[in-house]
């Protein structure tokens, strides 16, 4: 697993990068920004787990379009590009192209929202959402949005996105592909902090359709991945290590 991104030169970098180099993650496209601090989120959590985050790119907006495409001429055969919103959105927009056009699978998570080209929506596989992201993305391809995240989920994939899935909390997660719109039921679990949530639920998508697995699995995964990391505070601290038991 390659991570690309941008770090400051500041103390925030090494704390930013300590457990993805203790899970073995390769760091080595991870360029140094020098006089930039390293991305911020600031977090705030309210009694009943729910989050509210403000984000603060740092050294992730100065990785430019050719970084993107570098990393992802390194990739091999069956690989998975994941792609989120904290780098620049040309930067994005040319690792999914490049990822499209070399036949990688290209799983989009546009968290936290950015403005992206309706083709580039269009080549992800799937397009990972929230709520409030999927109804930003059907406004970007010039579609209203439906009563739920399903009618949500459907008109994405109907707009020619090829697969769908959106968030739903609690809920679980509603994917929408050629076969249809189907709903993925999370466990009942105590929230405790919902921070990272949404990341835990997508790393742990893309590393299930990288090992094999079918969508519709994968999604099941996710969502119960995502339902660990809920029931512990922080980010990168609540989520499961590999083999620890889900609920």
């Amino acid at each position: 697993m390659r991570f690309v991104g941008a770090v400051g030169d500041d103390a925030d970098a090494q704390t930013a990068l300590a457990s993805l180099r203790e899970a073995g993650v390769d760091l080595g496209a991870v360029a140094v920004a020098a006089g930039i601090p390293t991305g911020l989120a600031i977090i705030t959590v309210s009694d009943d787990g729910e989050n509210t985050i403000v984000v603060v790119p740092g050294a992730n907006a100065t990785v430019p379009p050719e970084t993107a495409e570098a990393a992802v001429a390194r990739m091999g055969e069956g690989d998975v590009l994941l792609l989120q919103g904290e780098l620049p959105r040309e930067t994005t927009q040319t690792a999914a192209r490049a990822a499209a056009s070399a036949g990688q699978r290209v799983v989009l998570n546009v968290a936290p929202w950015v403005s992206l080209a309706p083709d580039v929506l269009r080549l992800a596989d799937p397009l990972v959402l929230n709520e409030h992201e999927a109804r930003s993305a059907l406004a970007e391809l010039g579609i209203a949005a439906g009563q739920d995240s399903a009618a949500d989920a459907r008109a994405l994939h109907a707009a020619g996105v090829t697969s769908v899935v959106v968030t739903t909390g609690a809920a679980g997660a509603v994917l929408a592909t050629a076969a249809g719109v189907e709903a993925v039921a999370s466990p009942r679990v105590r929230a405790v902090d919902t921070t990272g949530a949404g990341d835990a639920f997508t790393g742990a998508l893309a590393a299930r359709l990288l090992a094999g697995a079918d969508l519709a699995e994968a999604v099941d995964h996710a969502v119960r991945v995502g339902a660990f990391a809920v029931q512990h505070a922080g980010a990168q601290p609540s989520y499961p290590a590999a083999g620890q038991e889900l609920p």
